[in-house]
């Protein structure tokens, strides 16, 4: 229902950078519902500028949040060099959005994203950008999204940073929530209306509550300074540290996309370290591998059959491998300890689940 996304059912506070006329800062005292478009369980929001012109971004709570230039122009925004996160970067603010299609900015830089030069566009964002597809040898475009949309960019860490977000992948809907409590009336239509209690001492007995898991974050002093969510992920008995990646996926290759009976060649999948791999192949020869499945990596997709956050379980999830600088020396310089892994949304398909970075919890909702 677009009442609960519409600004007339939230009560905003607005701050505006002199000159500019732009919102760069927004306090949520209501559930507001994200123009979502769900690929799988993957995660497209589509926001409209007041002049009519649709967005469509991917997001990925553990990527970077990017637009690029083509969008830009395409929209007459304006850029600016600006300081985010430590860099000097070019940046643009989101057009004024129409209130039924709305998605905020991001807090942390004030409302700007960073643009990118439309020529220095990885081969995997122009296959998630299109919504899946065939891209063939890379110069043919796959046929765009039925409202005829391509990506504008990526709506990554920064942009979730500050705020909470319920997500119920059952029901397709994704809402951006206030950061306080997450109780009764704060969690949008389908939440099983009871309280989560202090976010911060989750309840002994969860029984007939949400179940809440902590996450955690790489600070300094009293300030987040990166916004990867590390959680612990139990694997046959085994507890690992995994960033939390709702956008993780692989380009399947043809033979393996064939295999699997898919329409297209985007798949949902988590991220694991070759090590990790290796010891789980090793006590688990039965668990099925999808060799060289990972188009752009060549590594192989293992079919893990069950594993565990908190009180929730999910099988069979699936994750790719990759080689173990990729998270000594990528991942965990985002996290406050060494990850071994992302877990995606492969593992959330029958969840209901707030993520309140504030709080620094997952949230459960039955």
């Amino acid at each position: 229902m677009h009442s609960l996304y519409g600004l007339l059912s939230a009560s905003i506070s607005v701050l505006l950078l002199a000159g500019a006329g732009i919102t760069t800062a927004q306090v949520i005292e209501h559930p507001i519902r994200m123009p979502a478009v769900f690929h799988d369980v993957l995660i497209y929001v589509e926001p409209v500028s007041e002049d009519g012109d649709t967005l469509r971004f991917f997001t990925d709570s553990a990527d970077g949040t990017i637009m690029y230039q083509g969008s830009v122009d395409r929209l007459g925004l304006t850029t600016t060099s600006a300081i985010i996160q430590d860099q000097q970067q070019l940046a643009a603010f989101l057009p004024p959005m129409d209130s039924s299609h709305f998605i905020p900015p991001p807090l942390i830089s004030d409302g700007l994203i960073p643009v990118r030069a439309d020529d220095r566009m990885p081969p995997h964002h122009r296959v998630i950008l299109r919504g899946g597809g065939n891209p063939g040898d890379g110069s043919q475009r796959a046929a765009p999204p039925e409202n005829g949309i391509l990506g504008d960019g990526i709506l990554g860490s920064t942009w979730f940073a500050g705020r909470a977000w319920t997500i119920d992948f059952r029901r397709e809907t994704f809402h951006v929530v206030p950061t306080g409590h997450v109780d009764a009336e704060q969690v949008p239509p389908h939440g099983n209306g009871g309280a989560a209690g202090d976010p911060h001492h989750p309840p002994e007995n969860p029984d007939n509550q949400e179940a809440v898991v902590s996450i955690s974050f790489y600070e300094e002093g009293d300030q987040r300074r990166y916004h990867f969510a590390r959680l612990p992920v139990v694997v046959a008995g085994d507890t690992l540290s995994m960033v939390l990646k709702t956008g993780s996926h692989i380009v399947l290759s043809d033979e393996v996309d064939a295999e699997l009976g898919r329409a297209d060649e985007l798949f949902p999948a988590g991220l694991i370290s070759e090590s990790v791999a290796e010891d789980w192949l090793r006590e688990h020869p039965d668990w099925r591998v999808y060799e060289r499945a990972d188009r752009n990596y060549g590594s192989d997709l293992i079919e893990v059959p069950e594993v565990h956050i908190g009180p929730h379980s999910a099988g069979p999830v699936h994750f790719a491998v990759r080689r173990d600088e990729a998270f000594d020396d990528w991942f965990s310089q985002f996290t406050d300890e060494p990850v071994t892994g992302a877990l995606g949304a492969d593992a959330f398909r029958d969840a209901h689940i707030t993520v309140n970075y504030p709080r620094s919890v997952l949230i459960f909702h039955e």
